[in-house]
């Protein structure tokens, strides 16, 4: 009985979930994106923060030019986000924004983490604006190998893409996961933005809508050896309720 209990429960619960699962994936959803970076916890002198093409803070500017000798690039450093619009179903991924990375002079740049905030306007299926916080982590090269891709700059996820954040909808919790970069329309994700020496270079970021998925409470099972010491006080009462009869 213990066991056939135990399979009964793991089956609802088992059932459960995969209704849940079903039904939070057939829904999508759609909107615009936006994106915001923030200082990074060790900023050099020259970084700064900017708004373009009508996006608040989304180019991250860094690196001095005063110092450029022979061979030195005479234009600074940013990251810059522009946002895109979507229609994306539950766990598919989809490009969240679009990225610009410009590799001029690393005099004064910064190595290290500093934050996005990602901020979905959602207008289906219903409308609101949904922000995530996310972590990246830039390295910068000291740029002195000759090679423009060796001496390339990285821009990568510092916390695996993860955000604390989410949203209900219908009952349902959902949060937004980053899964990398892509610079052929998410044919292939790569985890790590490279930026050449001395070029723009441009990808996409790419994300998914995940449902957060929470398993109901288990009832709990008696021990083996907790059933079987209640029948057998069962049966010591049972049989001196007997004895009294006789």
């Amino acid at each position: 009985m213990i066991k056939l209990h135990f399979y009964l429960t793991t089956l609802v619960t088992t059932t459960a979930l995969v209704s849940f699962t079903s039904a939070a994936q057939a829904i999508n959803f759609s909107g615009t994106s936006s994106g915001q970076w923030g200082m990074p916890a060790n900023p050099s002198g020259s970084t700064v923060l900017s708004s373009q093409n009508g996006e608040l803070n989304n180019r991250l500017s860094w690196g001095r030019t005063d110092k450029c000798g022979g061979g030195c690039t005479p234009f600074n450093n940013y990251v810059q986000y522009d946002g895109v619009s979507f229609n994306a179903g539950v766990g598919s991924l989809f490009n969240l924004g679009n990225l610009t990375y410009r590799n001029g002079s690393t005099w004064d740049g910064f190595n290290g983490d500093f934050p996005l905030n990602i901020a979905l306007s959602l207008t289906n299926p219903f409308s609101s604006t949904k922000a995530f916080d996310f972590s990246f982590n830039i390295f910068n090269t000291p740029n002195n190998t000759g090679d423009a891709v060796i001496d390339g700059d990285k821009l990568r996820f510092s916390t695996a893409g993860i955000s604390s954040q989410q949203f209900n909808y219908d009952g349902v919790d959902y949060t937004l996961e980053l899964t990398g970069f892509s610079s052929d329309g998410g044919q292939t994700i790569m985890s790590e933005f490279n930026s050449p020496e001395a070029s723009i270079a441009n990808a996409s970021l790419y994300g998914k809508l995940t449902a957060v998925v929470q398993a109901p409470p288990q009832k709990t099972i008696p021990e083996p050896a907790a059933v079987a010491g209640l029948s057998l006080l069962g049966i010591y009462f049972a049989t001196r309720r007997r004895s009294r009869n006789i």
